[in-house]
């Protein structure tokens, strides 16, 4: 039951996060202007994030599918800490590890499901 409350909350805030990059959402638009990155960089995460928010939600019912997908969020986030430490205070980039740091315990504690079913 507790990876399925952290997969609702990934769902949730990778979905929101998605869509505001879609959306060109002021903020944004300001924070990829600020860091100096072309706004494309945003959509490739946007699309990333859509199939993982799609992965994740999927597992639900199969959950072999909850490991790649928690699996891109955890590539994704690795690409944000970056930026973040980079750009930013480490105490951002710090937050971002912790998220990572939770889609890899998502990834793991469902790996068998998904050996099980595509290895």
């Amino acid at each position: 039951m507790g990876f399925s409350v952290l997969q609702a909350l990934l769902i949730a805030f990778f979905g929101v996060a998605a869509l505001l990059k879609l959306i060109r959402h002021p903020h944004m638009v300001e924070e990829f202007e600020k860091f100096a990155y072309p706004y494309g960089l945003a959509y490739v995460a946007a699309v990333g994030e859509v199939l993982a928010v799609t992965l994740l939600i999927v597992g639900f019912f199969k959950p072999a599918y909850t490991a790649p997908g928690a699996l891109l969020l955890f590539v994704i986030m690795l690409g944000a800490a970056f930026i973040n430490f980079v750009k930013r205070p480490p105490s951002y980039g710090v937050g971002v590890l912790v998220i990572a740091a939770l889609c890899v315990w998502l990834a793991g504690s469902q790996w068998l499901a998904f050996t099980e079913t595509f290895l």
